[in-house]
């Protein structure tokens, strides 16, 4: 009996050591212990080695087992690091469950599919709520320049701003950002000086915010059986459009709209193409997609872009570009629009005001761009079959001429015979 008993033991502790490595296949970090509905939510995910890179659709919230849809912005950070950060939902009535789903991993059972889940825990009555663009900076090579949006959606409007000694700012003092108001700070990072925490901290009506500030990684992975060449590592995503750029100087009462069209001119699909606006721009601006979950080669895909929508964009200017991207692909579109003010004489004229952006393409095999072949007049010819015949029909007549000829002579000389006999 007591030996059946310590084998139930040491059976139910492999059980428990096993689903606990399974747990362990990817590991959830949030950036904080508490979250509020309509708050900026960051996750860094960490992974064993797994049989396929995690993508933007294996993420998902649930909401009382009821799946709720995000934008998530993510991104690859290293081989096995994954930074992702989203809005939660302006209302949550029950509990939200962050999870990432078919996770395929080659362990001791062989490839299975798994999934992991990390429950968000929510404020019940919150003191602060921010919604911050981007909840981690990733440096690009040589970038100093970094920008964050910060909006105010619960709290008092003074905030307090500090960085780590790599990051200069000038925002000593106190900021003030209204109750539903938006603003964009600007940082240098100094990139030979950055640390393993260094960080932007945003200190708002009791609460730190804290966003990682790091270096790019540089990630290879070459395939199995393929060998990675400059053509395939070449960028195929691209924006298609009638212009370069936008650059507009609008009044307060005008909108702008635009189609620019994403197209993969690849040979193989792209998928996970994640879609946002960079600069100061969001303010004023918006796209009517976030991700596109695949693009086949050759396949486009239309965003729609709209400018001071509501028409209540405050006077300045708004610069930045409209990124596409999937791993090493990405495809930007840049953006800058100034608000004015209108002159005193001017009526309130409220327009809007189509960018003309989309190009036309034509059918496959047709260039409606080439002119048409003007007709040649073509010279006279005569062909060979025709001068054969008229030269064989003008021998006939000649050598009916010379026979008819020659029949006349002889009967001349019959008749002078027959003469010459009754003699």
């Amino acid at each position: 009996m007591v030996k059946k008993g310590i084998l139930v033991f040491f059976a139910a502790l492999l059980v428990v050591q096993l689903a606990f490595a399974e747990q362990e296949i990817v590991s959830l970090e949030l950036m904080k212990e508490k979250y509020s509905a309509g708050e900026t939510v960051q996750i860094r995910l960490v992974t064993e080695h797994l049989e396929r890179p995690l993508k933007p659709e294996q993420l998902a919230l649930y909401i009382d087992d009821v799946k709720d849809p995000i934008a998530p912005f993510f991104t690859r950070y290293s081989e096995n690091t994954y930074l992702l950060y989203f809005d939660l939902p302006i209302v949550i009535d029950g509990r939200a469950i962050f999870k990432v789903e078919k996770i395929l991993y080659r362990g001791s059972a062989g490839l299975q599919e798994y999934t992991v889940e990390k429950e968000i825990p929510i404020a019940i009555e919150p003191t602060s709520i921010l919604s911050i663009i981007p909840g981690f900076v990733v440096l690009d090579k040589n970038q100093q320049e970094i920008q964050v949006q910060i909006e105010n959606k619960k709290g008092d409007s003074t905030f307090n701003i500090s960085a780590s000694p790599s990051i200069a700012h000038v925002y000593s003092a106190l900021q003030t950002i209204n109750l539903g108001g938006r603003r964009t700070f600007k940082f240098t990072a100094d990139q030979t000086k950055l640390e393993e925490d260094t960080a932007i901290f945003i200190e708002h009506t009791g609460n730190t915010y804290k966003i990682a500030v790091m270096k790019r990684q540089e990630i290879k992975e070459p395939q199995p059986g393929k060998n990675i060449t400059d053509a395939q590592e070449e960028n195929k995503l691209v924006f298609i459009t009638t212009k370069p750029e936008v650059r507009k100087t609008i009044t307060k009462d005008t909108s702008l709209i635009g189609i620019v069209s994403l197209k993969n001119e690849g040979n193989e699909t792209i998928e996970g193409i994640l879609l946002g606006l960079t600069g100061n721009l969001e303010p004023i601006t918006s796209i009517d997609t976030t991700m596109i979950p695949s693009l086949q080669p050759g396949e486009m895909k239309d965003i729609t872009v709209s400018i001071n929508k509501e028409q209540e964009g405050a006077l300045g200017t708004y610069e930045g570009v409209l990124l596409a991207k999937a791993g090493i692909q990405q495809a930007t579109f840049p953006i800058a629009v100034t608000i004015e003010a209108k002159q005193p004489q001017q009526e309130i004229n409220r327009t809007t005001v189509d960018l003309d952006l989309k190009r036309a393409e034509p059918p496959d095999g047709l260039d409606i761009n080439l002119p048409k072949p003007k007709p040649r007049e073509s010279e006279k010819e005569y062909p060979l079959g025709i001068i054969l015949v008229t030269l064989f029909l003008v021998l006939i007549a000649v050598g009916f001429y010379f026979l008819k000829k020659k029949q006349v002579a002889k009967e001349e000389t019959f008749d002078d015979y027959i003469k010459k006999i009754r003699k």
